[in-house]
């Protein structure tokens, strides 16, 4: 082979080497963008991943806020209604298809719930709870859910009675800390309310609860602070001035009074219930301290007027007589009376820094009666001892006139008995001198507190029927 032909096969040899790396080289190449590719697609749907996952989690926990807001979510595996809203979503979803009377109750709590968030709404709720009671009653027959609408009826009654006294205590006071417990406290019986509607909604309805009741966690509605601040500030823009919290604290009271009365009309139809029972001893003890108020009010307006200066005069004529008391030593029996007059001239001090309160009316007349026992035990003792002296006396006559020793003992037996009957004497007349002046001084205390009683009396009769 010549040197040309070498060289050729040589080139041609180097060529194909050349070729064969070119080949090689082109398929690594391509191997490499293809596993460049493949990793960029990777890393570009794993990044499509982490953001459609992140969108996922923003859209969730928006969702999830959106709920939590609205009060009606499910956390954990339990519903919780946790604000009025919710409180009416559940009420309603658990209404669907429900009894006609069951529609009653739902209705009237729905309400209620209304005039929580609108506390303007202050005529509707009584009059019209009683009437969907007593339409929900009359076309129910199942002794079940008739039981339940009763004892629903019961917690939305004393729920709204409570939430109208907070709201009046709240404006009056406008103390931070007692309103908040006021509104905590109005708060827990909504939430107790609402579930009972819930529980005869659940178990009177066609439609199957999505949860049972255990499942279900009723919050507070005035638990949060923010919550109580926004409510007390919508409240003082309803109250108004003093002159109309006045108004409203009247309004209120006439509610009560008329709530003895709708209850004492309705006795059957709401029966018995505990809760009906401690909230008619509730507002009695409010009202009746409130009519002693009023009837001193008017006491005052017909020109009496309880005099400090009298009442110092008769504390001191009590302790005079209680003072002379405690100088017959010698008589055991006025310890009592010391006692008792002493105690009186002390409830006279403390009417002298109170004289305006009618609150103590019964103890003023209470006061009398006690020193009119006084009175009666120490007539009977100055009988005893008048009786006694003129027993002495007899004595003293039928004893010989030669018999000096004796006559002379009987005599001194004698003066000593006179001086303790005139002390008891004394006594009797200054305790009773004071009674005199403590009748003329309030004429009307007798017919004052008869009046009272009377009026509490009556009130206790109709809390005494639940």
């Amino acid at each position: 082979m010549g040197f040309l032909d070498k060289i050729k096969s040589t080139a041609t040899e180097v060529g194909s080497v050349i070729a064969d790396t070119a080949v090689k080289t082109a398929g690594t190449i391509v191997d490499t963008a293809k596993d460049a590719a493949e990793q960029a697609a990777k890393r570009s749907a794993e990044r499509a991943a982490e953001k459609a996952a992140k969108l996922a989690e923003k859209q969730e926990l928006q969702r999830q806020k959106e709920a939590e807001e609205s009060g009606y979510y499910i956390k954990d595996g339990k519903l919780i209604v946790s604000t009025m809203e919710g409180m009416k979503t559940w009420l309603t979803n658990l209404g669907q298809d429900t009894t006609p009377a069951l529609m009653q109750t739902l209705q009237s709590q729905l309400q209620v719930l209304k005039y929580v968030q609108s506390p303007a709404m202050t005529g509707m709720a009584l009059d019209n709870m009683i009437l969907c009671l007593d339409k929900a009653l009359k076309v129910s027959t199942n002794p079940t859910e008739q039981a339940n609408i009763r004892e629903a009826f019961a917690s939305m009654i004393q729920n709204y009675v409570f939430m109208y006294e907070a709201n009046v205590r709240c404006a009056q006071k406008k103390n931070q800390q007692e309103a908040a417990q006021l509104l905590t406290q109005a708060g827990e019986l909504l939430s107790d309310a609402v579930t009972k509607t819930a529980v005869a909604l659940s178990t009177g309805g066609t439609v199957t609860a999505a949860t049972t009741m255990k499942d279900v966690v009723v919050k507070n509605v005035f638990e949060s602070p923010d919550i109580q601040k926004g409510y007390l500030k919508m409240l003082f823009t309803w109250i108004g001035d003093k002159k109309e919290i006045t108004r409203k604290e009247d309004d209120f009271f006439k509610t009560i009074e008329m709530l003895f009365e709708t209850f004492d009309e309705n006795a059957e139809l709401l029966g018995k219930s505990i809760l009906y029972n401690g909230m008619l001893s509730r507002y009695r003890n409010q009202l009746v301290d409130r009519y002693k108020e009023q009837k001193m009010k008017m006491y005052m307006a017909r020109g009496y007027k309880i005099d400090s200066d009298k009442l110092n005069e008769l504390s001191k004529g009590l302790m005079s007589a209680a003072n002379s008391a405690v100088g017959i030593n010698k008589l055991n029996a006025l310890t009592g009376i010391t006692q008792s007059l002493t105690s009186a001239a002390g409830l006279m001090a403390d009417w002298i820094n109170h004289s305006n309160k009618l609150g103590d009316i019964e103890a003023y007349c209470d006061m009398q009666d006690a020193l009119d026992r006084e009175c009666k035990r120490l007539q009977t003792q100055f009988d005893e001892e008048d009786a006694m002296l003129e027993k002495l006396k007899a004595e003293h006559k039928e004893a010989g006139f030669f018999n000096f020793s004796e006559k002379k003992a009987l005599q001194e037996k004698i003066d000593r008995k006179k001086e303790e009957r005139d002390a008891v004497y004394e006594v009797l007349r200054q305790t009773k001198d004071q009674i005199n002046k403590m009748r003329q001084m309030f004429p009307d205390s007798y017919a004052m507190k008869a009046d009272i009683e009377d009026y509490e009396s009556n009130l206790r009769r109709v809390e005494q029927k639940f």
